[in-house]
C-alpha cells in the first residue's frame, strides 16, 4: 500500500471544502436566527410599549373616574343637606301616607277634607287682615293663638 499524497490531498481537500461549506452554512442559520431574534424582539418590545400606554391610560382614566365619583358623591350629599329637602323628603312621605289612608280608610276622607278647608281658612285670615298684623309686630302671638285654638 502506497501512500499517494495525491488522493490524501484530495480527500483532505474534499473534507475542508466541506467543513468550509458546513460552516457558511451554520452561519447563515445563525445570522437567520440572529435577526429572526432581533425582529421578535422588537416585536416584543412594541407589544409592551402599547401594553404599557394602554395600562397607563387605564390607569388614568381609573384615577378620573374615582376622582369624578367622589365630586358626584360629595354633590349628592350637599345637596341632600341642602335647607328644605328634609322638609321636602317629610312632605313626600307625609303625601303618600295620606294617599294610603284616603284610599284604606273609608271614614278618613271627609274628616281630611274638613281639615284642609279649616287649615286652609286659618293661614287665609293669618296672611290677611288683623292677625297678619299683629303677626309681623309681635310674632310670639301665633304661637300662642294657635295653642289656644288646639286648647278649644
Amino acid at each position: 500500500m502506497d501512500f499517494d499524497i495525491a488522493i490524501f490531498g484530495a480527500g483532505l481537500g474534499v473534507g475542508l471544502l466541506l467543513t468550509i461549506a458546513t460552516w457558511i452554512n451554520k452561519w447563515r442559520s445563525a445570522a437567520v436566527s440572529r435577526k429572526e431574534l432581533e425582529d421578535l424582539k422588537k416585536h416584543l418590545q412594541t407589544q409592551m410599549n402599547i401594553t404599557a400606554k394602554g395600562y397607563e391610560e387605564l390607569q388614568q382614566e381609573l384615577k378620573r373616574l374615582k376622582q369624578e365619583n367622589e365630586n358626584l358623591r360629595i354633590t349628592v350629599a350637599t345637596l341632600s343637606n341642602k335647607p328644605g329637602r328634609i322638609e321636602l323628603k317629610t312632605l313626600h312621605l307625609w303625601d303618600k301616607a295620606l294617599r294610603m289612608m284616603t284610599t284604606n280608610s273609608p271614614g278618613f276622607a271627609p274628616a281630611w277634607e274638613m281639615a284642609i278647608a279649616e287649615a286652609r281658612k286659618e293661614i287665609q285670615e293669618t296672611e290677611t287682615g288683623v292677625k297678619a298684623l299683629v303677626r309681623k309686630v309681635l310674632p310670639i302671638l301665633p304661637e300662642l293663638s294657635s295653642s289656644n285654638s288646639e286648647e278649644r
